[in-house]
């Protein structure tokens, strides 16, 4: 990776990948909570207490599945449209589900599993409906857009790599939860591996970018450090090559915020110029206008290393967490409602940037705040403020990926 990617290594905080791991599978099965970090690693949560936290989740559980979760097509999928809200209505017409969101609703089942006795079938429809759709580029990867004729969209059969790697998570933590998924598991990890991954260990757009300026391209919101520090403990699995992603990740997208972004912690929805000269995408590089931004594919981020940072403690997801959470309280002055929908990386926002209220935007950055800034008092009071704003904001209010994302940070927020 040249100048930015070291092949030493870098030690996991405190406990193995294995020790981690393990608890955490166990304590899914059993229902409570997942492992946190180390002791010397501060992990905030809600002041509120955490029986009412599950009890606030287990009714928005009820109210998501409801809307989003819904049987059909030979499986199950999560409906995106199912508010009649269609998210990819423009781009894509018709369309039914994506497999970013197939991805998300595997894994709020298996981490549901201690709470709701219907996870398992539910799980095991979702695989089913998986299976039907595998990339046009062979199994274990999934079709990215299906539409509501339950077929592939045309180019639907290219794939997403978020989509596949969260799919990958969810199986390998279903077969530790449940037993029977180690196969299938292995089958996305290796798929993932041979047509996900660029050969400097950076996660592709999808199988498809392979060519010309997408070659060289990566989506924040595609670098799952804790989906690889699970990986590096399947059996049979490449440690070697899933620490090196990781490690990869945290410093290629850790060089970019502080090129361009010192004063914020942002990063861009897109980089191009891997592996030697990584910077933010052009405007119109492959979504819209912000493809440089912190907008909506980047929003996820702080999520991403949360996931991270409780299980591992691991210090590089601490500081990049940090320096957002105190760019983002002190940005707001401390008021979620102020939080907008895209930001340049130095903080500003564009002239159509703000959507006061939007429940991705606020779950994403709750989610983040766990690792706190430094100033604990402030910290905490952060922390409450943004539980609650989330939290109030009714199902009604939110689309498919807002809707989703506020499920999943509610998920890591009630500890479970």
């Amino acid at each position: 990776m040249g100048n930015i990617r070291s092949r030493s290594g870098y030690a996991i905080v405190a406990f193995s990948v294995s020790a981690a791991w393990t608890t955490l599978a166990a304590d899914v099965a059993a229902g409570p909570t997942l492992p946190v970090a180390p002791e010397d690693a501060s992990v905030i949560y809600p002041s509120v207490d955490k029986d009412h936290r599950r009890a606030v989740l287990d009714r928005f559980w009820r109210e998501w599945k409801r809307v989003y979760l819904h049987q059909g097509c030979g499986g199950a999928y999560v409906d995106i449209a199912g508010d009649g809200k269609p998210t990819y209505g423009d781009s894509v017409p018709n369309t039914l589900t994506v497999s970013e969101a197939h991805g998300y609703g595997m894994l709020a089942l298996v981490r549901m599993a201690g709470r709701d006795t219907q996870a398992k079938p539910l799980f095991d429809e979702m695989l089913a409906y998986f299976r039907l759709h595998p990339a046009e580029s062979g199994p274990g990867l999934m079709a990215w857009n299906q539409t509501r004729d339950c077929k592939d969209a045309p180019d639907g059969e290219m794939t997403a790599s978020d989509g596949d790697i969260d799919i990958a998570l969810a199986l390998q933590m279903a077969e530790r939860v449940w037993g029977g998924y180690a196969e299938d598991a292995a089958e996305v990890r290796e798929a993932v591996l041979s047509r996900e991954i660029t050969r400097h260990d950076l996660v592709k757009l999808g199988d498809w970018a392979s060519y010309d300026v997408y070659a060289e391209a990566s989506r924040s919101s595609d670098f799952t450090p804790f989906n690889f520090f699970a990986f590096a403990d399947a059996p049979g699995g490449d440690a070697t090559r899933w620490t090196d992603i990781r490690n990869t990740g945290y410093a290629v997208w850790g060089q970019i915020s502080e090129t361009y972004a010192p004063d914020t912690g942002l990063v861009p929805d897109f980089m191009v110029g891997m592996p030697n000269d990584p910077r933010p995408a052009p405007a119109e590089f492959l979504e819209g206008e912000y493809d440089g931004f912190y907008s909506w594919n980047a929003l996820r981020y702080p999520y991403r290393l949360a996931a991270d940072f409780r299980v591992s403690g691991d210090p590089r997801a601490a500081e990049r967490l940090r320096r957002i959470n105190k760019w983002i309280r002190a940005a707001t002055n401390g008021e979620p409602s102020r939080i907008a929908s895209t930001y340049q990386l130095d903080g500003s926002i564009p002239q159509d940037g703000r959507w006061t209220g939007e429940p991705g935007w606020i779950s994403m950055f709750t989610a983040g705040a766990i690792a706190g800034s430094g100033d604990p008092t402030a910290d905490q009071a952060w922390m409450d403020s943004l539980w609650a704003a989330m939290v109030s904001i009714p199902i009604e209010e939110g689309d498919y990926f807002g809707n989703t994302l506020k499920l999943l940070a509610m998920i890591d927020l009630a500890e479970m």
